[in-house]
């Protein structure tokens, strides 16, 4: 049985995220693939409020998939670059951001301020696929007038609610 709590967030799509929201959200975000009943476990949140509350979770899309969390270096992509891209003054950014999210390896692409237009997140399997990525594809494109490479030392995947 629902709560008058869980009740009040029932079909509304901007309801406010409360402390049980939270709490199972950054459960789910250590490991998306937990039951409601280890989440009910390790929330302290009853399991029927747990199952409401990833319901409401669910049509509201806050949640709006379940994914894995890979070990990029077993899968022979070890190195993780981040590449800033300044497009021409006159290319489509838009456009070119979708471009460079079909290219191989590309794992993130986000339009940005500052000095730069675009920050793009690759995985690769080495130095030579890296300067293959950014010279044969990026560097080549007309819409793209500069790029700038940081290289990942150690990246830590986040738990929490950020």
């Amino acid at each position: 049985m629902e709560s008058k709590t869980d009740e009040k967030y029932q079909d509304k799509p901007n309801a406010e995220i409360d402390e049980k929201d939270r709490a199972i959200l950054a459960e789910l975000r250590r490991d998306g693939g937990l039951s409601e009943q280890k989440l009910a476990k390790k929330t302290g949140i009853p399991m029927t409020t747990v199952h409401n509350r990833l319901v409401k979770l669910k049509r509201n899309n806050v949640i709006t998939q379940y994914t894995v969390r890979l070990d990029f270096a077993k899968l022979g992509q070890p190195i993780t670059a981040y590449v800033l891209v300044k497009a021409a003054p006159q290319a489509d950014q838009q456009k070119l951001m979708e471009h460079i999210a079909t290219l191989p390896n590309i794992f993130e692409v986000a339009m940005i301020t500052g000095e730069f237009d675009i920050l793009v997140k690759a995985r690769v399997a080495s130095m030579t696929a890296l300067n293959e990525l950014i010279v044969q594809n990026l560097r080549k494109q007309k819409a793209v007038n500069e790029t700038r490479t940081l290289i990942s030392y150690k990246t830590e995947e986040l738990s929490g609610m950020g």
